[in-house]
């Protein structure tokens, strides 16, 4: 009987041991609130979070622009309505290694956006200025046309940039809505002004997927870091590129976030994520242990 007992109290033990490691194998610190209303994906530039918002659904469906926030005071320093179009969903957001001029501040800003499985998805390219009083103009300089996404097999497709600047990779779900499908594609050339399509894809994997809403992703040193789910339940998955493999994933829900994610992006190499709370976007920087 000693033994069972002393057998069932390190069972017992080893059990709390590994729920307190998975209540601290992430840790999120606020960064600040963005006032503004259904959040879709954003990426920064230095200090700044450019977040994009948009509706496509009545009775909201004129509503289409980006914040732009200081990651360090947490301030909100514009917001540019971007005009109405009844297609635009800002599915993900990149920026590019290049600038249009030497004397601009930011570099390209490749604005992935669908609307409907398999009816519209192009990926719109802003050159961002700034002039004075914080006020930010954003200029559509290309457009590229993507192939449509039944002939990829993919439904809800999300493009973003590869590290290298040359490439663009595309998730979406599998037609079966059983596997999340990374297709990777040469990025054509710019040319201001120009509507250029994309090609063939020159690579692909798949991994499993959740149950539940791919939202956004990001790459950074070889990894994709995605975030999936609503608020009711909500993931962030890391990938890791050479192998095609998924490496981790971790609840949000398990961390008091009991948000819906919305975009996921890198401040020099701190992870962040932006959620949909309220009509708001809560911006945070999450540490994984």
């Amino acid at each position: 009987m000693i033994s069972i007992n002393r057998k069932l109290s390190a069972i017992i033990a080893a059990c709390l041991l590994c729920a307190g490691l998975h209540a601290q194998e992430m840790i999120a610190e606020h960064i600040c609130t963005i006032d503004r209303r259904l959040p879709n994906d954003g990426d920064c530039f230095g200090d700044l979070f450019f977040q994009f918002h948009s509706q496509n659904q009545e009775p909201e469906g004129d509503f289409h622009g980006v914040s732009v926030a200081n990651l360090l005071t947490g301030e909100t320093l514009s917001f540019n309505d971007l005009g109405y179009n009844e297609n635009f969903h800002n599915s993900s957001i990149t920026f590019s290694k290049k600038k249009l001029s030497g004397f601009d501040r930011f570099p390209l800003l490749y604005v992935s956006e669908n609307y409907a499985p398999n009816s519209y998805y192009k990926i719109h390219v802003y050159r961002v200025r700034k002039g004075l009083h914080d006020k930010f103009r954003f200029d559509m300089v290309q457009t590229i046309e993507m192939p449509s996404p039944e002939s990829l097999e993919i439904l809800y497709p999300h493009a973003i940039l590869d590290e290298d600047g040359k490439h663009l990779w595309i998730e979406g779900y599998s037609t079966d809505k059983k596997r999340t499908v990374f297709l990777w594609f040469d990025l054509p050339a710019f040319k201001k002004g120009s509507t250029v399509s994309l090609g063939e894809p020159i690579g692909c994997f798949e991994i499993r997927r959740k149950k539940v809403t791919d939202q956004a992703y990001c790459m950074h040193n070889g990894k994709f870091y995605q975030v999936a789910g609503v608020k009711r339940e909500a993931w962030l998955r890391v990938i890791d590129i050479e192998s095609g493999t998924l490496e981790r994933e971790v609840l949000f829900n398990d961390h008091e976030l009991p948000y819906e994610p919305e975009a996921v992006f890198f401040w020099g190499d701190r992870l962040c994520v932006s959620f949909s709370a309220d009509g708001k976007a809560e911006v945070y920087s999450i540490k994984l242990l």
